[in-house]
């Protein structure tokens, strides 16, 4: 006789993105995951505060990102150059995510205020 397991859904995934309007640019801190489950809300949530101005990307809350995460980070880069918009993201990023930002190479291509190269303009 099997006993029956009882399967509990894996949790969803939590992303926190927050958006404030700040004078001339717009702050959208993001907090959690960004991974499959989340990685579209956070495109959508950047993607229409950019297309209001220049904003400003505060990652220190993110906790955890894989692969969509990643691809959705570099799809927005596309769409801010191809678009003209403005981003800067602020430096302070939690170490787990700085490692694998660094390990794929894409640190160096997200503009990181205080470097000249921010997309789109002045970061």
């Amino acid at each position: 006789m099997r006993e029956a397991m009882s399967a509990t859904p894996p949790e969803r995934a939590q992303l926190r993105v927050t958006v404030v309007g700040s004078g001339e640019r717009t702050l959208v801190s993001v907090a959690g995951e960004l991974d499959i489950a989340t990685a579209d809300e956070f495109t959508a949530s950047l993607r229409d505060a950019l297309a209001g101005g220049p904003v400003t990307l505060d990652l220190a809350e993110l906790s955890f990102v894989d692969s969509s995460g990643l691809r959705a980070l570099d799809g927005l880069l596309e769409e801010i150059d191809r678009e003209g918009w403005t981003l800067g993201i602020r430096p302070d990023v939690g170490r787990g995510v700085r490692q694998l930002l660094e390990l794929t190479g894409m640190i160096g291509l997200l503009p990181f205020e205080g470097r000249p190269e921010a997309r789109g303009g002045p970061g």
